[in-house]
């Protein structure tokens, strides 16, 4: 598609994953400093705290992070390898 071969969207998308990027290491490093993993919550970096309130609180909220993380993870991976073909 030659949408996606535009130059100011290719610079957009690098603008996001640089931003994305540089987060999960400013993250990364607030977790150590204050070592508190709660910020790796997916809900959390999803915000999704704004409109679920308490969303990343607790265990089971921990669990059900990691599982959404991997079926994003999935979803991406298989919409990619079904472009290879």
């Amino acid at each position: 598609m030659n949408f996606f071969r535009n130059k100011y969207i290719i610079a957009l998308k690098n603008v996001m994953l640089f931003s994305a990027i540089f987060h999960m290491i400013m993250i990364a490093i607030y977790s150590i400093v204050k070592l508190n993993t709660i910020k790796f919550n997916f809900f959390d970096i999803l915000d999704l705290d704004l409109f679920f309130p308490n969303i990343i609180k607790g265990n089971l909220s921990q669990v059900f992070s990691i599982i959404a993380f991997v079926i994003v993870y999935c979803i991406f991976y298989f919409i990619n390898k079904e472009k290879k073909k």
